[in-house]
């Protein structure tokens, strides 16, 4: 059993492992239930499944570009400033996505213009997030953080978009939207309290 046990250390020995392990729970879980309602509130809007699919064709693009100078900025920045930048991005455009799905008419161009910002935003991050973690914990606990931040993801993955399904299809695309605004600002809060992590 103790082969195939998960190795929970990282979590107790490293403070800012601990916040960052956190703080992405609360992203994961808010990027899994917005990715189920935005198409759930197009799809709503429009009726359209070409309307929806066109959610992927406006991801790749700022998603690839983005990515690329993502790598570059995690060489030379602040990764955890970088980390937390880009999450506040990611606030204050699901507040819109709020905001907007409130409205008596709901506009479906904006849904496209934040799932862009999202790609862009995502790529940013994405680089100074795995950069982080050799900064956060020790040569030999790599492994078993990383194994760790996989776990994470992976969980986030399967029971995020369970929630956001049941979420919006009982109480509509407004309630995916605020869920994700009080999950992103809890990992906002776990992310400030991380030490500097520059290169």
């Amino acid at each position: 059993m103790r082969k195939i046990a998960i190795d929970l250390s990282p979590l107790t020995k490293y403070r800012d492992f601990r916040l960052l392990f956190t703080a992405g729970v609360f992203s994961y879980f808010g990027s899994a239930i917005i990715f189920v309602t935005l198409p759930f509130q197009i799809k709503e809007l429009t009726n359209s499944f070409w309307a929806v699919g066109l959610i992927g064709m406006v991801e790749i693009v700022p998603l690839t570009i983005f990515g690329l100078y993502g790598g570059v900025l995690a060489d030379h920045v602040d990764r955890k400033k970088m980390i937390w930048l880009t999450e506040f991005g990611t606030t204050i455009a699901t507040v819109a996505l709020l905001l907007n799905s409130l409205q008596d008419k709901p506009s479906v161009a904006l849904l496209y213009v934040i799932t862009a910002i999202f790609a862009a935003l995502s790529g940013l991050k994405r680089p100074s997030q795995d950069a982080i973690l050799p900064r956060l914990v020790n040569h030999d606990d790599l492994p078993s953080a990383s194994a760790l931040m996989s776990i994470r993801w992976q969980i986030a993955g399967i029971i995020g978009p369970s929630l956001g399904g049941l979420l919006v299809s009982t109480y509509g695309a407004a309630s995916g939207y605020l869920f994700n605004c009080i999950a992103f600002a809890l990992s906002l809060a776990m992310l400030w309290q991380i030490g500097r992590a520059h290169v």
